[in-house]
């Protein structure tokens, strides 16, 4: 093994045909089934003539060390690749059958008699190649396809709620960069830990929620109250409302990005697409059950002194900071509402 695996004039092909017993059987069809693309897959298609491989059950009496015995080369261009196999046989010290079977096969292979083990490797070639497919359906690493077309990334897709085509690609981050968060994504009911998983991970930057953090909400103009002769809402104790808002204290919830380092700052102000990639993998997460807001965290020692410039000044509200000395804590007056993205935002249909 170590001959073929060290030596660069050898192909990986080479040195499975030399040495097919050192590989491991999932390990040798997947590598079969790379090398010769164009040909059927194990255990799929109903033509035996276009089969990647053809798999033979060992026969002997004796404790099998390997899980394959030997893979033999086409004997001309257009034949399947031939697999001898100990991991599942009908005879042999591993079959179901009785020794007395496989004392009567060695015996009539003795005679150069090749009838009944023929016979039998017709339904050894199928149980084995079933038994490659089960392990290759329920087994990520063993699909040959690309990721963005082969069936686990289907799956992923409608776990996290993007099955159909007209829920896909309506975010700017691609989907498939979600399909790591599969697993909380496709939990129910969905919670604000989940959320500080999958934004702190995606992002590599610290991100806590604070739940319950409450607003105002403007009533609509049938929900206020008017007195006189034709008032409405004005029934004390059910509809009345003094105002035009109310308060929510449940509706709402802050994520409270950082500490940042003043140019991660600046990555997640609303003139930046790493603010819009939060907000809309937090709605998407969330639903549009809650509001919520962002509250970026700038580490102390990153506050600038506002300098007036023409290439890169301070902007009102968010990096102009009137600083007379070094702050001794982190910044955290900015406050950010998903409202602030920019309404010219397209969505990347690249996934």
């Amino acid at each position: 093994m170590a001959t073929y695996g060290w030596r660069k004039d050898r192909s990986l092909e080479d040195w499975l045909y030399a040495e097919g017993h050192a590989f491991e059987f999932f390990q040798a069809v997947r590598l079969l089934e790379s090398l010769h693309p164009e040909r059927i897959p194990a255990g799929e298609g109903s033509d035996p003539s276009k089969i990647v491989v053809k798999f033979r059950g060992k026969t002997g009496l004796d404790f099998p060390p390997n899980e394959v015995e030997e893979v033999i080369p086409p004997e001309q261009e257009g034949d399947a690749v031939e697999m001898k196999v100990n991991i599942m046989s009908l005879a042999g010290a591993l079959g179901p059958l009785p020794h007395t079977y496989t004392e009567v096969l060695l015996e009539r292979l003795k005679h150069d008699d090749t009838a009944l083990r023929d016979f039998l490797d017709i339904f050894n070639h199928r149980l084995i190649s079933l038994l490659y497919r089960v392990r290759k359906t329920m087994h990520l690493g063993f699909d040959n396809k690309e990721p963005g077309n082969n069936a686990f990334h289907k799956y992923f897709l409608a776990l996290m709620g993007l099955g159909t085509g007209g829920l896909k690609n309506r975010m700017q981050s691609p989907d498939k960069s979600l399909l790591y968060y599969t697993g909380l994504l496709a939990l129910k009911p969905r919670s604000l830990a989940g959320l500080e998983n999958i934004t702190s991970h995606f992002f590599n930057i610290p991100v806590k929620g604070k739940s319950l953090t409450g607003r105002w909400y403007t009533l609509e103009e049938d929900q206020l109250t008017s007195i006189g002769i034709f008032g409405k809402n004005r029934s004390l104790g059910q509809n009345i409302v003094l105002g035009s808002k109310v308060w929510d204290q449940e509706r709402s919830f802050r994520l409270v990005v950082g500490p940042l380092t003043f140019r991660q700052f600046e990555d997640f102000l609303p003139i930046n697409p790493g603010f819009q990639h939060l907000c809309e993998i937090t709605r998407f997460y969330t639903g549009d059950e809650f509001d919520f807001d962002v509250q970026l965290k700038l580490k102390s020692a990153e506050v600038p002194a506002s300098r007036l410039s023409h290439r890169q000044g301070p902007r009102l509200g968010w990096t102009s900071w009137l600083r007379t000395r070094f702050f001794r804590n982190d910044d955290d007056q900015v406050v950010l509402s998903p409202n602030r993205i920019p309404s010219k935002a397209q969505p990347n249909h690249e996934n």
